[in-house]
């Protein structure tokens, strides 16, 4: 330890700006380790931890003032802050404390500031899941919406989320920068409509066929996804997946139900929740000659998609096909907007059990009265 390196320190437990997943109690406990060094003589050492609101600056409860940490002797310490309300935003404080002195004068002690308890929300997919909106939106960062960064630590997000300056995870660096996406919209709403915050795990690459997301074919962004999730912290609320483009083609279309379906079984038995919602989008449209010479895989893949939620437990489905493009295959930017939206509304009544209209309309039957004719 450095001679200058002295108070209470923090090396393990919580990072500025992270999100924390909470428990079904809506709580969550905070473990942390630290160093200490005294700068000073002193008969009795004690490393304390609080937590407080950067609102008010008050402690979030009084169990949660001043406690103290298990202070060894080998000048290292180790406390649990719990039960934490879901809540936010938080900032951990931590203080050394020499010979039974008023608090207030110990010396000082390492902070975690903008920390949050509330539901994390994996990001997964291909190119409209990074999002390729080229428009101009009104979408901007919020406090108490944060997302883990590719380069292994969390932040405030601002579009685009999939920006792998310095990543930790190359595998899902694409070849292009992405540009706006729908989950800032989709964390907002969720945020304001539950009270608490919302954190975002992007891991999505453009172009990625459902084989990389199989860990019985390829697999490598399945495993690169598990990766993002155990740095975060290793739990999430959901998954919110936008991906299918590239299976459209009649061969891959075919496998595309039994390939999805094996990923959702996975990717619950690797996270451990039988029961983790999944929410998927219905392709949006697809123009140009490259769509004409691929019409009935594509056809294939929505109608694969639209019987996802008869097929599966636990997986949704929203509609994208009236929102508007960027290009021949890309959302734009209000179009993500939208489409946030609906994934944050099918989102509060399907998973969080709220009584709204959650529900799209779906066919029912389809009748063929002549070649060119359905009813």
């Amino acid at each position: 330890m450095a001679t200058h390196e002295t108070g209470a320190l923090i090396s393990s437990g919580a990072a500025d700006w992270q999100i924390v997943q909470q428990r079904a109690d809506g709580t969550a406990t905070l473990t942390l380790t630290g160093r200490w060094r005294a700068a000073q003589d002193y008969r009795e050492a004690k490393v304390l931890i609080r937590l407080i609101d950067e609102c008010t600056q008050e402690p979030v409860t009084q169990t949660l003032q001043w406690r103290p940490a298990v202070t060894r002797p080998d000048g290292t310490w180790t406390a649990e802050l719990g039960p934490v309300p879901a809540g936010g935003i938080y900032r951990i404080e931590t203080a050394l404390r020499l010979d039974g002195c008023a608090v207030e004068w110990s010396m000082r002690g390492d902070m975690v500031h903008h920390l949050g308890v509330g539901d994390i929300w994996l990001i997964a997919g291909q190119s409209n899941a990074a999002g390729y909106g080229k428009t101009p939106i009104t979408d901007g960062p919020e406090l108490g919406i944060h997302m883990f960064h590719a380069r292994g630590c969390w932040t405030l997000p601002t579009h685009p989320l999939g920006d792998s300056t310095a990543t930790r995870f190359p595998a899902n660096r694409g070849r292009s920068n992405a540009s706006h996406s729908p989950w800032l919209a989709f964390a907002r709403r969720l945020k304001h409509s539950l009270g608490y915050p919302i954190g975002l795990i992007p891991s999505s690459l453009g172009g990625s066929p459902m084989a990389a997301w199989d860990r019985a074919e390829q697999g490598h962004l399945f495993t690169n996804m598990l990766r993002y999730v155990e740095a975060a912290g290793g739990k999430v609320k959901g998954i919110v997946w936008y991906q299918g483009e590239s299976d459209a083609r009649p061969q891959a279309a075919r496998l595309y139900a039994e390939r999805f379906a094996r990923f959702v079984t996975d990717v619950r038995s690797c996270l451990g929740d039988p029961q983790l919602p999944i929410l998927t989008v219905q392709l949006n449209r697809w123009v140009g000659q490259a769509a004409a010479d691929n019409h009935t895989g594509w056809e294939m893949i929505r109608e694969i998609q639209r019987r996802l939620p008869e097929q599966i437990p636990g997986a949704y489905v929203v509609p994208a096909a009236d929102l508007g493009l960027s290009d021949g295959i890309h959302n734009n930017s209000l179009g993500n907007v939208l489409l946030g939206e609906r994934m944050a509304q099918v989102a509060l009544g399907a998973v969080y059990g709220r009584d709204i209209n959650w529900r799209f309309p779906d066919c029912r039957r389809a009748v063929t009265l002549a070649p060119d004719l359905l009813e």
